[in-house]
């Protein structure tokens, strides 16, 4: 009897660790590493643009940023999903390379030439 007690126990404890650690892997959303860079495995951050083509130049400017390892841009919440490796991709340079090509970010402003040569399907209020 005792040993089905403390089977039952140590299975219990064991499967409440393992759950309580997936679900804080899950949700990591940026990291701040000790020097107060911002580093990520999972994020989203706003992105403006307005259509198909403005989604392929987004998603494509976050996937050339080295250890960025998928991007996924919603034209209607203008919300861009990224998965990273933390130990490569930088926040900031996730920025930074999307609005080279012309966009605006949350943290970001695109330089107006580059916003200028835009389609004008791809332009968006700036505000």
């Amino acid at each position: 009897m005792k040993t089905k007690v403390l089977f039952s126990f140590l299975l219990s404890a064991f499967l409440i660790i393992g759950s309580a650690n997936v679900y804080s892997q899950e949700d990591v959303k940026e990291k701040t590493n000790l020097t107060g860079v911002q580093k990520c495995e999972k994020t989203s951050f706003k992105v403006y643009g307005n259509c198909g083509m403005c989604e392929n130049r987004i998603e494509k400017a976050a996937l050339g940023v080295e250890g960025v390892n998928s991007a996924d841009w919603d034209k209607e919440t203008k919300m861009l999903k990224l998965t990273c490796d933390d130990s490569k991709a930088k926040v900031e340079n996730i920025h930074k390379a999307i609005a080279k090509v012309g966009h605006d970010t949350d943290k970001v402003k695109a330089e107006d030439e580059v916003y200028s040569n835009l389609p004008a399907c791809c332009k968006y209020d700036r505000k």
